[in-house]
């Protein structure tokens, strides 16, 4: 993480439980609050998956969000967040935001 803090982090996340981070991602979350507090170089994009028939749809990704948000992190363009219960394929989405997102770098 700290090698990207001088240039762009895309961060995608699923969500599991009532909002909770996967495994795979959980630890990098903890860390990043616990270790690495104010970093206002990091620019960073967010793709947040999750359904809406849960109540904290997308709560992984809007957790990350608000963790590099309050480490003074800037966020490069709107978070995406794709809802399993109508979107069943989200790289129909994801796709062509990446690609806005890195027009958005320029």
């Amino acid at each position: 993480w700290q090698l990207y803090r001088q240039y762009y982090v895309l961060v995608i996340t699923s969500t599991t439980g009532q909002g909770d981070l996967p495994a795979s991602i959980a630890p990098l979350f903890h860390t990043i609050r616990n270790q690495l507090g104010y970093q206002p170089e990091l620019r960073y994009g967010l793709i947040a998956l999750g359904d809406s028939s849960y109540d904290n749809f997308c709560g992984a990704g809007r957790a990350f969000d608000a963790l590099l948000q309050e480490q003074g992190a800037t966020r490069v363009g709107e978070m995406l967040e794709i809802d399993a219960t109508e979107q069943p394929e989200p790289e129909v989405v994801s796709c062509p935001w990446v690609e806005q997102w890195g027009r958005l770098l320029e």
